[in-house]
């Protein structure tokens, strides 16, 4: 029989222990008068997974006799068995969803509590509010005991950092004012009080808080942070609907939290008009993607779309592994041309006089017809894909033509005629509406500079039943395609891009061009922009794009404050960063936390190249990261080839560690020893992060190095290693 509970949570195995609070030592009159409370809560939750976990061993049992159903049916009955089994699957998991959320709710129901005096009642009675990650009601009096952190009463919560008169919320009876007389702030951790905070305005209880959650995150996979949401993040989160986002945050600001709580936030708040299934994550790698993989789920959000741009671009093409980016040589400059504006505003004048060209010359003598029909039905209805209205026109013609044929009372043989001509103009129309060949002419027939169509086609090759493309190629065929196809069949209700600065102005778009009503956010920061060719040096140029699309009421922020690493690595990365960057670039502010000195580790040469007995000495100092509570640490490298050469340098060692070593061509974000280019760590953080050979020939003084710098110092939680060479000079970066 399968075991489904190897997919709950492991703490529902201690759900009687936990219940039991007998064993609890009130640590101050504080947490005695909070914990009758919490008790009550706890048996609340607690009572609704034991009645699903049987639920659960049920559902197991009838899986399994289905699976025997299955096996003894044929034909229409194995279908229709098949069938039940699909349901009793999906039943199956989302009762496995329903505990581990109901477990989240029982290890730690609430992190907050405000208590509310409303101006709008007689009595001006107090509200007692907890708040936590999903609501939990009396089921006999349906009363509320906790609020879900989405919830417009929670907002008061965030807003405020302690107690404050006129205050006010908008709730679904309007707007109610009233006085926040209280801010309680909960650590709860296994249904025990670790900590209780009373934040008062202006007092440090606040910052005592956020300071506790900073220190004790872990460099494992990003987690919620509905406890500790700033004031400017929730602003962010709660934008209303039906507008685009852009934010600008620095390293560490917690762009990528606040998308996905804003995810998490509208799907609450707009269930009737955009859903998780039909909404979509674009984020710059797979690697990514699985770090922020566990956030939404553990939001109670299931079912959205995450992908990277280029797997999204192959399936609006719907192209297969047939179609591969090219290994050419990559030319920035040609490069940086075919993802502008410039290129943009090319391709529309490129696709009309197509349009044009291509009703022209339909083979069909009565083509004049089409062609009239289709640009009165292009004006008429404009959001009509152009296949549509080429389908519509072409109908239209031919049933003209049997109108006709019928009244001068020649239809005998003309419907086999009409048809053969029919099936002539279709397949023309197929093999002219193709983005890829349609993109390709650009450059055969020379219609921009030549040494540019001659590199775009070095890329765009056939070879081996294989299409080869360019990356900066897909968003242009995908843009082609959308004027072809339309946009309606890849619409999304809504979309978030995180490392929006390393996008063309084509990919964002074609991305801006599928979000229904606007709705799309888009996150980064243009201080780690570290792929050529740097299409985004303001955000005013993505402003404007978006604006050209139709869409002018546009949200912009800015994040200055770092929450993920200590304020001595900060105040290092600011030394190197405040004379190189533009003044434009805000650098990232520290909050708070303290932590150890950058550490230097000099080696007699490059790690690649060092002997067996210095190698092991440098890995124990890793070993000692780990044995001090590290749970990741990434050996940081300056580009692919560079991380390749260390790790078959030190994965024979893995014994000496102690822990598994990982390379950067993996798609899951592994604890341990991770080696990676900063292109890959971009985005991540680590416990530790180790800077490999950082000398004058790896890192010169250039704008490209001291973005990567950037981004590469900014990766850590807690401890920074620099790593430099003997036998080379230091890089100049390091001259502070």
């Amino acid at each position: 029989m399968q075991d489904f509970k190897k997919y709950l949570n492991p703490f529902y195995k201690d759900i009687k222990q936990v219940q039991d609070f007998s064993d609890v030592v009130f640590k101050d009159d504080l947490e005695k008068k909070e914990y009758p409370y919490l008790e009550n809560i706890t048996k609340i939750n607690v009572k609704s997974i034991e009645w699903l976990l049987p639920r659960l061993d049920q559902l197991t049992q009838e899986l399994e006799d289905q699976i025997q159903i299955v096996e003894q049916e044929t034909g229409d009955d194995a279908a229709a068995a098949k069938s039940i089994y699909n349901q009793i699957l999906q039943e199956i998991q989302t009762t496995v969803d329903r505990i581990n959320r109901d477990l989240i709710k029982v290890d730690s129901p609430y992190f907050g509590k405000i208590i509310f005096t409303p101006e709008d009642t007689r009595t001006k009675k107090d509200m007692d509010i907890y708040i936590g990650k999903f609501a939990i009601t009396d089921e006999n009096s349906r009363v509320p005991l906790v609020v879900d952190w989405r919830a417009p009463i929670a907002n008061l919560y965030y807003q405020n950092s302690g107690p404050t008169k006129k205050v006010h919320f908008q709730a679904p009876v309007g707007k109610r004012e009233g006085e926040l007389k209280e801010k309680r702030q909960f650590e709860i951790s296994r249904t025990r009080i670790q900590n209780i905070y009373n934040a008062k305005t202006g007092n440090t209880a606040a910052d005592a808080f956020l300071l506790s959650q900073l220190d004790s995150r872990i460099g494992k996979k990003l987690a919620d942070i509905v406890s500790t949401i700033q004031a400017q993040q929730n602003e962010i989160i709660r934008e209303e609907i039906n507008k685009p986002v852009i934010i600008q945050g620095v390293a560490g600001s917690g762009k990528t939290t606040i998308l996905l709580h804003r995810l998490a936030y509208l799907f609450f708040n707009y269930k009737d008009k955009i859903l998780p299934e039909k909404s979509l994550i674009v984020a710059p790698n797979r690697m990514f993607l699985d770090y922020i993989s566990d956030v939404l789920p553990n939001l109670g959000v299931h079912g959205v779309n995450t992908l990277t741009y280029l797997f999204w671009g192959k399936k609006v093409l719907n192209w297969d592994n047939r179609f591969s980016v090219s290994t050419e040589k990559i030319n920035i400059e040609h490069k940086e041309y075919k993802g502008s504006t410039k290129f943009l505003k090319f391709l529309d004048t490129y696709f009309n006089d197509f349009e044009e060209s291509l009703l022209e010359n339909i083979p069909y003598s009565r083509s004049d017809i089409i062609s009239r029909r289709y640009f009165e039905l292009k004006e008429s209805f404009p959001h009509i894909s152009m296949k549509e209205r080429l389908n519509l026109a072409i109908d239209y013609a031919f049933a003209q033509n049997q109108f006709k044929t019928k009244q001068t009372g020649s239809y005998d043989n003309s419907l086999n005629i009409q048809n053969e001509k029919k099936k002539k103009i279709l397949a023309y129309m197929k093999r002219n509406l193709n983005p890829y060949r349609l993109y390709k002419e650009i450059f055969t027939k020379k219609l921009i500079p030549k040494d540019i169509c001659k590199y775009t086609l070095t890329g765009l090759r056939y070879k081996n039943a294989h299409r080869y493309f360019r990356t900066e190629d897909l968003a242009p065929i995908v843009y082609l395609q959308l004027k072809i196809q339309g946009t309606r069949d890849f619409e999304q209700e809504y979309i978030v891009i995180d490392e929006c600065q390393d996008l063309s102005h084509i990919e964002i778009a074609t991305l801006a061009s599928i979000a229904k009503n606007g709705n799309i956010t888009l996150a980064g920061d243009l201080a780690q922009s570290i792929i050529p060719p740097f299409y985004i040096r303001d955000w005013d140029t993505v402003k404007n794009l978006i604006k050209d699309m139709g869409h002018t009421d546009i949200s912009y922020h800015e994040l200055n404050r770092c929450y993920r690493t200590t304020i001595e690595i900060i105040e290092f990365a600011n030394k190197i960063f405040r004379d190189r960057f533009p003044k434009s670039y805000k650098l990232p502010e520290a909050v708070l936390r303290h932590g150890d000195p950058i550490r230097d580790i000099s080696l007699t040469k490059e790690l690649k190249d060092v002997g067996k007995d210095e190698l092991k000495t440098f890995l124990s100092t890793i070993q000692q990261e780990f044995e001090n509570g590290a749970t990741t640490c990434a050996l940081v490298c300056k580009d692919k080839q560079h991380a390749r050469a260390v790790y078959e340098k030190i994965k024979p060692f893995e014994d000496v560690i102690g822990r598994e070593v990982t390379d950067f061509s993996e798609n899951d974000y592994h604890s341990g020893l991770l080696v990676l280019p900063i292109s890959r760590a971009k985005g991540l953080e680590f416990d530790t992060v180790v800077i490999l050979d950082l000398n004058e020939e790896k890192y010169p003084d250039t704008e490209y190095n001291t973005r990567l710098l950037y981004v590469a110092i900014t990766r850590t939680l807690h401890r920074l290693i620099i790593v430099k060479n003997k036998n080379i000079k230091d890089s100049p970066l390091l001259d502070t």
